[in-house]
């Protein structure tokens, strides 16, 4: 066969201007049907079977157009027209206008896409990218004989998630939430749905000896297909080149590309010595619990990696965090230990950042640091370094959170707390602090419920939690003390010597007046944490004020100052002027001001959020006295800005703020029947049923309407209801066994 009368003869019958014509509109088609047909939420295949289409009609066109030819009289095969009498180059012609046209088509649709749709992508942070690039690490199975290797397989699958999280194009179900389906048999579709993840990556790890026998695969989570599979029999010195080689075959099947940087730390490995890895791995394993005895376990294993390899960066800073986690999750607090820790902090970051600058575990614990030094735009220049670094790591935009809102930035910090939730829904840590920003700030109350309830079922040994939910139990919305208390005592029961159990007992028994109990719990308070003296003295107040034992809570304040090195009388000036309004000695209210807050007393007075407590105190002993027109004019000052309904009320109070601060401003302004029907409408309406005893005696409010008839009354209704909460607790002890005679209390008190 000639070739180039072949080529010739490809040309005369147009069959390379039908394939040039056949190949811009299939592409053309393409192109449309991927970017239409997910916005009308087309299935997947539909789109696979325009592409299977126009991929089987190629190879048909071209034979079509050499066997075929369109004469005036129609289309004929070629062999049967005459070569004299073709119009081939007519139809040539054709064929040009035809090209011209779907490459013009095609040029406006790639100026459209590239535009456009580059654009929304842009504003959107590249959301479809993320997208496909989500993915889940779970916990790989340990197939070792021996069980004591567990944290090993764990810390495997935490340093490979720890290691895509570091991707900017990745999107990394945090390690909390994968970890939670460790040992389940759940279904790999449930699991991304519940992540919110496209891909799921396990595994498994036999470690025997010196050996390791790996296996990895990569899922596609919607129909369970293997993208990647891979087993590796290696010695356990080549641990880091597996992580390195699995990260990058997951990175490569996900289409993401890797920045300059992030080639430069696949490359990275955090220490040369496999027995320090291990303690490292040990670790990091232990400290995941948040108890004070599991971290003190993990500082111990960190300081055994640092032992063995004194050049291993991540193990320093990760034994600063241990030692910030433990000091912070303790309740034995004194200011020589608040040294020592930062003693300790400092320490270990400074030899992380000499050994490697950049590490993102050594800013999350400098940005505590300087949280404990009270450093704040330090310490939210630190924490957001930690989340650059860092950006799919949960604890880190969570740390993050803590330092913005602590700044006073709360929208940017309620945004990352947003982010670290989507990122790790399932860490109790986290989790916790979104239910408590639904509670306090959206006023999503159910949902924050909700959320308290996931986080126990998941982890029935993190505690705080429970304080959390019996604390909205008590409050606004639902006023149940009775069932917040019983709820609690079986939290203090699993472990009587946690203060958040010990202290929500109290107040919640403090709340219905039953007195000899909360004095039994605080009384362990004062034995357990014998050297914080605050553990006890809020609750201690409370009591006092509650019982109206003046005399009794003034001791409570002078032993305060007497055993706190930085306490003064100057500092707990505002708490005496309330015990003095309590006792009636309103004229010690006056003289006190005199040396708090001398502007109050100007003909003009100077009202400013720096002495509110001292403004309140003020206006009241004004009242009680009888200087009703200064009492007015302060106080038309004072409550200039308090919002006039709940529906002005800013994002981000409590509902409860608003009546309390209205039925403040009623009192100071003289309207004592609005004060009054605020009163009502909070307790019996918003079912805000927390701490009243001790309010009827302490707010200033409440002792400038004492003596109204109309507050009297309501007084007697408020406690009528919270004794048959009293009555209620009282018979769930008797049916626990843990009520004594020297208890008992009538319901009419």
């Amino acid at each position: 066969m000639n070739i180039s009368n072949f080529i010739e003869e490809l040309k005369r019958r147009n069959v390379i201007k039908v394939a040039t014509a056949y190949a811009i509109a299939g592409w053309l088609i393409i192109q449309i049907a991927t970017s239409v047909f997910p916005a009308f939420e087309f299935p997947n295949w539909t789109t696979q079977f325009v592409i299977i289409l126009i991929g089987i009609g190629f190879p048909l066109s071209l034979i079509f157009a050499w066997a075929f030819e369109l004469t005036p009289e129609g289309i004929k095969k070629s062999k049967e027209v005459d070569i004299t009498e073709s119009v081939t180059s007519r139809t040539g012609k054709k064929l040009n206008g035809i090209i011209i046209a779907v490459l013009s088509v095609a040029v406006f649709f790639l100026v459209i896409e590239r535009v456009f749709f580059a654009k929304a992508s842009i504003l959107e942070n590249d959301a479809s990218n993320i997208e496909t690039a989500s993915i889940a690490v779970l916990p790989f199975v340990n197939m070792s004989s021996d069980e004591e290797n567990e944290y090993f397989s764990d810390g495997l699958s935490e340093e490979l998630l720890n290691g895509l999280a570091k991707i900017e194009g990745m999107q990394v179900a945090g390690r909390t939430s994968s970890f939670s389906f460790k040992g389940k048999n759940e279904d790999i579709r449930v699991i991304a749905d519940q992540l919110e993840v496209k891909h799921i990556l396990e595994g498994s790890v036999r470690k025997e000896g010196n050996t390791l026998r790996i296996t990895a695969q990569l899922i596609q989570a919607d129909n369970g297909f293997h993208l990647w599979s891979e087993t590796y029999d290696r010695e356990i010195e080549s641990i880091f080149a597996i992580q390195e080689e699995i990260t990058r075959k997951v990175v490569q099947e996900l289409k993401v590309r890797l920045l300059p940087q992030e080639e430069i730390q696949l490359t990275e490995r955090p220490t040369q010595d496999i027995e320090a890895y291990n303690a490292y791995l040990e670790a990091t394993q232990i400290e995941v619990n948040r108890s004070v005895t599991s971290l003190n376990e993990a500082i111990s294993k960190y300081e055994d990696a640092i032992r063995i390899d004194p050049t291993f960066a991540e193990a320093y800073a990760r034994l600063a965090i241990a030692h910030y986690l433990s000091y912070g999750y303790g309740f034995e607090r004194s200011d020589e230990q608040l040294e020592e820790v930062k003693v300790l902090i400092r320490e270990n970051i400074d030899q992380a950042q000499l050994l490697n600058p950049n590490l993102g575990h050594t800013f999350l614990a400098l940005g505590m640091y300087f949280g404990l030094t009270q450093e704040l735009d330090k310490s939210e220049a630190a924490h957001l370094k930690a989340a650059n670094l860092m950006p799919n790591d949960a604890i880190a935009q969570n740390s993050l959170f803590v330092a913005l809102r602590d700044n006073d930035k709360d929208t940017e910090a309620y945004r990352t707390l947003e982010k670290a939730y989507h990122l790790d829904p399932l860490n109790p840590v986290v989790a916790r602090n979104y239910a408590n920003y639904l509670k306090d700030i959206k006023r999503e109350f159910d949902q924050a419920l909700r959320i308290y309830d996931q986080i126990i079922e998941n982890y029935p040994d993190y505690m705080p939690i429970k304080a959390e939910k019996a604390w909205l139990l008590r409050d606004i919305p639902y006023g149940r003390q009775d069932e917040a208390f019983t709820y609690m005592f079986e939290a203090y029961k699993s472990e009587p010597e946690n203060f958040n159990n010990l202290n929500q007992l109290a107040q919640i028994a403090m709340d219905v007046e039953l007195y000899p109990y909360a004095m039994h719990i605080i009384k362990q308070v004062d034995a357990i944490y014998s050297n914080n003296s605050f553990a006890s003295i809020n609750l201690t107040r409370i009591f006092y004020f509650g019982t109206n034992d003046m005399p009794k809570l003034e001791d409570v304040l002078l032993e305060l100052i007497e055993k706190e090195e930085r306490a003064s009388r100057e500092n707990f000036e505002g708490q005496f002027q309330r015990l003095a309004l309590a006792k009636g000695d309103y004229e010690e209210v006056l003289t006190s001001i005199e040396k708090t807050s001398p502007e109050l007393l100007l003909e003009n007075p100077a009202v400013a959020d720096s002495n509110q407590f001292f403004t309140q105190n003020y206006i009241a002993a004004l009242r009680k006295l009888g200087m009703n027109e200064r009492a007015k004019k302060v106080a038309e000052l004072y409550c200039a800005d308090i919002p006039e309904t709940v529906e002005d009320l800013e994002e981000g109070r409590d509902i409860s703020w608003i009546y309390v601060m209205q039925i403040q401003c009623y009192a100071f302004l003289g309207n004592y029947d609005k004060a009054i029907e605020g009163s009502e409408k909070l307790y019996f309406e918003e079912n805000s049923k927390a701490n009243w005893p001790s309010l009827f005696n302490s707010n200033p409010e409440d002792i400038i309407l004492s003596e109204e008839p109309g507050y009297v009354a309501l007084k007697a209704r408020i406690l009528e209801d919270l004794h048959e909460k009293r009555a209620n607790i009282i018979e769930f002890l008797k049916a626990e066994g843990e009520w004594r005679d020297e208890w008992e209390i009538s319901n009419k008190n």
